[in-house]
This record gives structure tokens, sequence and C-alpha cells, in this order.
């Protein structure tokens, strides 16, 4: 008797990075005046994220390219507007220290030409690649272990082995899907938060990291 079964396995972690991301940038009626003001404002940021990195309350940051569109508005009654200019950078930033994570975020959130678009939690590479086997190991053993339930249901003796594989891989094996989840839909909505505390930092409250991996095997009893 061939027996296919699925076994999962998950942990949840606590999270180990916080990451912000951020849009610098400014906006008006003349390009050189709101690319200098942009300029400024990015440049100013780099010099906060160098020394944030430098003290170990960041581990990691990026600033892109500064890039600018322009749009003709229109008024309420449909008339053509001025030109306008836009001119934005959108900047990473990776923190270990999840206190100042905070207070940077209301900084930023309060200071004019920055938004602090969005915070997700993350666990280290390393940790990831620590628990990557982990987790695998686990999901083998809890697909041996529903072969086993099954087999002894059906007065069989002990399944053997016959073939494991990702998800999808064994052509009777259910689509059930294999996954690493860093669970980003735990982000917090920054500017909603500012909304709530006024100057004073908002502590926020990390999201734990699902780890989760599936397998599909095959035995025979």
């Amino acid at each position: 008797m061939l027996i296919t079964v699925a076994g999962t396995f998950t942990l949840d972690l606590p999270a180990e990075r916080g990451i912000v991301t951020l849009t610098s940038g400014a906006e008006g009626g003349d390009r050189g005046t709101v690319a200098r003001q942009a300029t400024s404002t990015t440049e100013s940021l780099r010099h906060q994220l160098v020394e944030l990195e430098e003290n170990g309350a960041a581990t990691w940051f990026s600033v892109g390219a500064l890039t600018t569109r322009a749009w003709r508005p229109y008024n309420s009654d449909g008339t053509v507007m001025p030109i306008r200019y836009r001119t934005s950078s959108p900047i990473t930033v990776k923190f270990a220290d999840f206190p100042a994570l905070s207070r940077w975020a209301t900084t930023w959130a309060e200071t004019a030409g920055l938004t602090v678009d969005d915070v997700t939690w993350a666990l280290t590479e390393k940790t990831r690649d620590q628990m990557a086997d982990e987790v695998l190991a686990g999901a083998v053993r809890d697909a041996t272990h529903r072969a086993e339930v099954l087999a002894r249901a059906a007065g069989l003796p002990a399944p053997r082995i016959l073939a494991i594989a990702d998800p999808g891989l064994l052509s009777e094996a259910s689509g059930a899907r294999s996954e690493i989840d860093d669970d980003y839909g735990h982000g917090v909505r920054m500017m909603s938060a500012m909304s709530r505390g006024g100057s004073e930092a908002v502590e926020l409250s990390p999201a734990d990291i699902t780890v989760r991996e599936s397998v599909h095997a095959r035995f025979e009893a």
C-alpha cells in the first residue's frame, strides 16, 4: 500500500531587524529649486544614516538616485495650472536597535521633505540560514509521523519511505507550498501611528517572524 502525505513545520521567531523605508524629496514650480531642496534633504539624511551605522543602531542603508517628474495640474474649473516638479529619492534603513528605530522614525515623519512609508520586520541572514535546515527537518519528521499514524490506523506495519520532495514534485501530492516568510504583512504604517503621538516617539512592537516549510513524501506499508 502506498501512503502519500504532506509534512509541515513552523517556527515563530522574534524579529532581529526593523526595516524602515522612506522617501526624501521636494515639490514646487521651479525645477532647479526643487532639485536643490531635495538634494539638501537627502544629503542631510545620509549624514544621519552614516552616524547610525557607525554607532551600531543601524546595520545597513541604501539611498536611491534622485528622480524628477513633471506634470501640469488642473484647478477645480478645469483650467491648466503652471507646471509642477517633484524630485524624490527612495531610502531604506535596516535597524538592529528598535528603540532607536522608534525615535528616528518619529523624527523623520515630522521632518519636512521626508515621508516614512513603512516599517517591516526581519531576521538576520545568519538566523534564516540556521533555521532553514531545522524547519525543513521538522517538516520531514511531521510527514513521517503522519505516514506512521495512517499505517497504524489501517492495521499496517511501519511504513518505509520511497520518496520525499518539495511540494508539487510528487504527482499524487497536494498543492501545498513551501515558504520562509518574513511576514512583512505585519509591517507598521508609520504615518498613521504618528498622527496619534504628536512629537513623542511611538514605541513600536516588532511582529514575530514565521519560518515555515512543507514537504511531500511517499511511503510504502
